[in-house]
């Protein structure tokens, strides 16, 4: 009687998991999640920084750590033949940008990026090295160009009556710090600084879209451009929508028919299972009954 208990105990337990892998399977697949080749998607979703993946005030920020973790995923993951960079950020940091880019060129699978509302500056850095780049319509993208800023309030403090006493090792070390304004050779340093970082940037724009460096610099200085008017100028290849660059991204990884998609969040396949898979049990389990909760033909 006792062996008996046992191996019902056991079934129960076997068919409880395979319940809540299936109610896990169902869920996915109506997010997006298919089974059989697909396109992977990335999202590179606002300020590109090497810090936190939330900002100050809760705004996302896309780190390199965060975005290269996924492209490995997408490499690693056989059923993946393509990935979709989902492009919408205002661009960031240089070395952040620098990162996430040099990643993409090391990808073995084709990779096409998706600029959304808007992908500028350090963002379009991004999107270059891609095999592939569509805009949206109504995407403002471009801004190709770096910028410094010092805010200086040395006046304010002399106006409310705040007195810095500064000391330090090395003549140029507080040209940063607000307290004063900057001399000439200062400000001739730091723009030479960002002029160096803006033929760096230029540099790799024109090799990763195939242009010279001088036409590159022509329709750079910072402009910003419609999808339709990139497109003209050679900065993007395509303006479709999202489904158009998982279709091309599809087409280049060699999937017959509409690409399936995967979206990768920061969450492990365990964590997803644990949560999705007991949020959404009741109505995964009556789906694989054929219960549904909406009429359906």
């Amino acid at each position: 009687m006792r062996n008996i208990l046992i191996i019902a105990a056991a079934v129960l337990v076997v068919l409880l998991g395979i319940s809540l892998l299936g109610a896990y399977v169902v869920t996915k697949q109506a997010d997006g999640f298919e089974l059989g080749d697909k396109v992977a998607v990335i999202k590179i979703y606002g300020t590109i920084s090497m810090g936190d993946s939330t900002g100050v005030f809760g705004e996302e920020v896309a780190t390199p750590a965060s975005i290269i973790s996924k492209i490995d995923k997408a490499e690693r993951d056989g059923s993946v033949k393509a990935i979709v960079f989902e492009i919408n950020s205002p661009g960031g940091s240089v070395v952040a940008s620098e990162e996430i880019a040099n990643r993409i060129k090391e990808t073995q699978k084709p990779t096409v990026a998706w600029m959304s509302e808007i992908a500028t500056s350090g963002a379009y850095y991004v999107a270059s090295p891609c095999d592939y780049i569509v805009a949206d319509r109504g995407t403002i993208t471009g801004s190709i160009g770096v910028i410094s800023v010092f805010p200086e309030y040395s006046g304010l403090l002399q106006k409310i009556g705040v007195n810095m006493t500064v000391i330090k090792a090395g003549e140029y070390k507080d040209f940063s710090t607000g307290y004063r304004p900057m001399t000439e050779e200062e400000q001739r340093m730091m723009e030479e600084v960002i002029l160096e970082i803006y033929d760096m940037f230029t540099e790799e724009v024109a090799a990763n879209r195939n242009l010279s460096v001088e036409y590159v610099k022509e329709v750079a200085e910072g402009r910003v451009y419609s999808g339709p008017k990139a497109k003209e100028l050679g900065l993007v290849d395509e303006v479709g929508t999202r489904r158009d660059a998982v279709r091309i991204a599809g087409e280049l990884g060699g999937i017959e028919g509409e690409p399936k998609t995967v979206t990768y969040t920061e969450k492990s396949f365990l964590e997803e299972f644990m949560g999705m898979a007991f949020y959404h049990f009741g109505a995964g389990f009556a789906r694989g009954l054929g219960i549904n909760e909406a009429p359906m033909y």
